[in-house]
């Protein structure tokens, strides 16, 4: 009876031991997900990404602004880790939940989220989103990450210089809100700033790697003067952008749609980067071809787009157009937009202003001297451009024209694989690049691909238009 009455003393220690170390095992792993400190917001009834795109695109009269509320990685992408193990993710997507909230309180606004769970969404699909939707301003949340754990601050990142009026209104209210060190605005290359057609900024609210910002980032006393502060800010935001729109109507000017939109001189172009047309016009698609032109490949895809009778657009390179004007010319005479790609297609990153200036001078000097005018379009090389030579070329009256959908022909990528991108890639209003020289083969996969894209993308409702028709620019530069 003593050994048994031992054994079950011993079972029962065993069962108290058990239970305390489960209990401390679940208690680290809710910590370490923030939980602890951080209540996830849901949006209860703002607009999900799973149905963004049964809404209509149509003009926003200024009744109600559409803003989209971009939660930062998600799902495979965890992003930052915070001091005590949460992951940026988490805080991301909780605070973006309390904005949402707040906007949908306010008849001004009406929000949109492109992730309402733990998912990974592409940034290509962020930035859809918010163009298919025709929203007013797009706001990417996040949490900063630094090797240094006693580095602080806010700062607020935007790519296009459109977004600076809402870059500084949003950093000079989440300052003012939530007391950390103010770090500015930043012009960064990000994906996710670069491609929507509307004021867009990334906000590092503050440091997930500074222990005492994220006890404060964390906890749901600073996330609603994080919320709370965001909101604000939009507000004086379009009111100072109402203010400085009835102020132009007053005095008889027009004004963009697009608050803190500069003009060049042609009043069509905005001063910026064109990725895509407006999803507003419909299921229209430009396909643009560059590098060429040459004797091998242009004269076939030419001739299957004759034969579909579809137009598209042609960013020429100087030096190839002198030694093939005969190619220029039929372009023209066949209703196809040109552009201009520069002399001799280098990185204009490595090259003085100098040089990068005369590579498009002689070049539209060269079309001028083929084809009886100057081309309003550039393509960068590369896509790649530094500030001073961006601005330099926009203030010459040339709208820069990138991308949306890359078809990496020129790489030998199989035809079935060339689809596979554009199935993936393509919106309404999108810019496929494809070649015309300077790829595998001459270029074998992108006349079997093009084959194959025009009537599937005809089956799809899609309509083929020049770049100048989808952006609503001349063609030719006044």
């Amino acid at each position: 009876m003593i050994y048994h009455r031992k054994g079950k003393k011993f079972t029962r220690v065993l069962s108290i031991l058990f239970i305390a170390i489960l209990f401390i095992v679940c208690f680290k792993m809710v910590r370490h997900v923030g939980s602890s400190t951080v209540e996830l917001v849901p949006a209860s009834s703002a607009r999900l990404e799973e149905n963004y795109k049964t809404l209509p695109a149509v003009p926003n009269l200024n009744k109600t602004y559409r803003i989209v509320i971009d939660p930062g990685h998600g799902g495979k992408d965890p992003g930052a880790t915070g001091a005590s193990g949460a992951y940026e993710k988490t805080f991301n997507l909780s605070l973006a939940g309390r904005v949402v909230d707040l906007l949908e309180e306010d008849p001004l606004f009406e929000p949109l989220l492109t992730r309402s769970d733990d998912q990974f969404v592409e940034l290509d699909e962020r930035a859809a989103k918010a163009n298919d939707w025709n929203a007013d301003a797009m706001i990417s949340i996040h949490g900063n990450t630094y090797t240094d754990p006693m580095t602080s601050g806010t700062e607020t990142l935007y790519r296009h210089e459109e977004s600076i009026p809402l870059a500084q209104t949003l950093q000079e209210h989440l300052v003012k809100g939530i007391g950390l060190r103010d770090r500015g605005i930043k012009e960064e290359q990000l994906k996710v700033l670069s491609k929507p057609t509307m004021p867009a900024v990334l906000i590092e609210v503050g440091y997930l790697t500074n222990a005492e910002d994220e006890r404060f980032l964390l906890s749901n006393e600073g996330q609603d003067l994080a919320a709370q502060a965001i909101v604000d800010g939009l507000k004086d935001y379009f009111a100072e952008s109402q203010e400085l729109s009835l102020g132009h109507q007053a005095n008889g000017e027009s004004v963009e749609r697009s608050p803190g939109t500069p003009q060049s001189g042609n009043q069509s172009m905005e001063k910026k980067v064109y990725f895509n047309g407006s999803a507003q016009d419909g299921k229209q698609v430009a396909l643009t071809f560059d590098d060429g032109p040459d004797a091998i490949v242009t004269p076939k895809i030419l001739d299957i787009l004759k034969e579909n009778d579809i137009k598209a657009t042609f960013f020429i390179l100087g030096n190839r157009a002198e030694a093939h004007p005969e190619t220029v010319r039929r372009i023209k005479e066949e209703g196809h937009a040109i552009g201009n790609h520069s002399w001799s297609h280098p990185d204009f990153t490595e090259l003085s202003m100098e040089e990068a200036m005369n590579q498009v001078i002689n070049t539209q000097n060269e079309l001028n001297d083929i084809i009886g005018y100057r081309p309003s379009l550039f393509r960068p090389p590369y896509g790649a451009l530094d500030k001073e030579q961006e601005e330099y070329i926009q203030n010459m009256d040339l709208a820069i024209v990138n991308w949306s959908v890359d078809t990496m022909d020129w790489s030998g990528l199989p035809a079935p694989e060339i689809m596979g991108i554009i199935h993936k890639q393509l919106k309404p209003g999108g810019i496929i690049l494809q070649h015309t020289a300077n790829g595998k083969n001459h270029l074998a996969n992108t006349l079997e691909a093009l084959e194959l894209l025009i009537p599937d993308l005809k089956d799809q409702g899609y309509s083929f238009v020049t770049v100048p028709d989808l952006l609503h620019l001349p063609e030719s530069q006044s």
